[in-house]
């Protein structure tokens, strides 16, 4: 069984999180590292090989073990090179995080997109299974999708299908890290969220939020936003608000254009704002998806957490390795 072992390695604008996975999809150890997305490539990279080394330490397993490792990062990505071609939240640029991360830890590597990756372990082992067709949607520093169609992820043309972070929501609304004006992700991630958190305190609006800013990293967390919210803080219950309003456009659209068994959201925000931030997608989403008047389209919350990435990313690698 350990012999059979992979690495799932799950990239984010935030965070990355690292987990040995046994035969049986069992996360057997798991490390996390803060993403230093400000710092350049080779910092990231030493982090994601200090979260892997912790992993792998703590699940008992030896190194020449592992069959090999699957990881989910931000694109567009190169797949066959293994190459990040450029990600706004990292802020990178033909990143070869395949070849070098295979060097480091001496394992094949298999580079895939960290939304499609968690889409794929929700679809195997979480919201999704049993089912055939779905979109997952996943919020958190940004926001990326995954469809999959009869029971396969949807790569499209390029292998970077998927992107509805950048589905343009509002003609000329505020620029996205992608550079273009009114994407999904510049409307509806917790970065959204973040720079209209900051105009309003700017417009001197009380909020509780206030000191969220005044940590080391000067970042807004999901959990802090749920929390302002949960004591009825206005700026936090508005601007939850207008972010699953954008959301839920969205989904509908894709809805309208893709027909799903099942929607699923995740990522970040979602787990911290809960069963009342789906409720307020899935509402608005449902006054716009002309493609599913009954409203027999379920929009659910993801099952697996943290775990979907590390999970799905391993899935994808044993299924390349073995």
């Amino acid at each position: 069984m350990a012999g059979r072992a992979l690495l799932g390695i799950d990239l984010g604008g935030t965070k990355i999180l690292a987990g040995v996975v046994d035969a049986d999809n069992r996360v057997l150890a798991r490390a996390k590292r803060p993403t230093p997305a400000r710092e350049g490539q080779a910092a990231i990279l030493a982090a994601i090989v200090s979260a892997a080394r912790d992993a792998i330490d703590q699940s008992k397993i030896d190194v020449g073990e592992l069959i090999g490792v699957g990881i989910g990062a931000p694109g567009p990505l190169d797949i066959e090179a293994g190459v990040i071609r450029f990600s706004p939240n990292l802020d990178v640029k033909d990143f070869a995080i395949g070849p070098e991360l295979a060097k480091e830890l001496g394992k094949p590597v298999l580079v895939r997109n960290d939304v499609r990756v968690g889409g794929y372990g929700e679809f195997k082992l979480g919201a999704g299974r049993g089912k055939r067709d779905i979109i997952a949607a996943f919020v958190g520093t940004g926001i990326g999708g995954c469809f999959i169609k009869d029971g396969q992820i949807v790569p499209g043309f390029t292998g970077n299908a998927g992107e509805i972070g950048h589905m343009i929501i509002k003609a000329g609304g505020p620029v996205c890290g992608c550079g273009s004006h009114g994407c999904l992700e510049a409307l509806a991630s917790r970065t959204a969220i973040a720079r209209r958190v900051r105009k309003a305190i700017r417009k001197g609006i009380p909020t509780a939020l206030k000191t969220a800013f005044s940590g080391k990293d000067g970042r807004l967390k999901s959990r802090e936003l749920a929390a302002a919210a949960a004591i009825g803080d206005s700026v936090a219950v508005n601007e939850i608000h207008r972010a699953a309003i954008f959301l839920g456009l969205g989904l509908a659209s894709l809805i309208n254009i893709v027909g799903p068994e099942l929607v699923i959201i995740g990522g970040g925000v979602v787990e911290a704002l809960g069963a009342s931030y789906v409720d307020l997608v899935r509402a608005e989403a449902r006054r716009h998806t002309i493609g599913d008047p009954d409203g027999l389209v379920p929009i659910v919350a993801a099952d697996l957490g943290d775990d979907a990435g590390i999970l799905g990313a391993s899935l994808m690698a044993r299924e390349a390795f073995e």
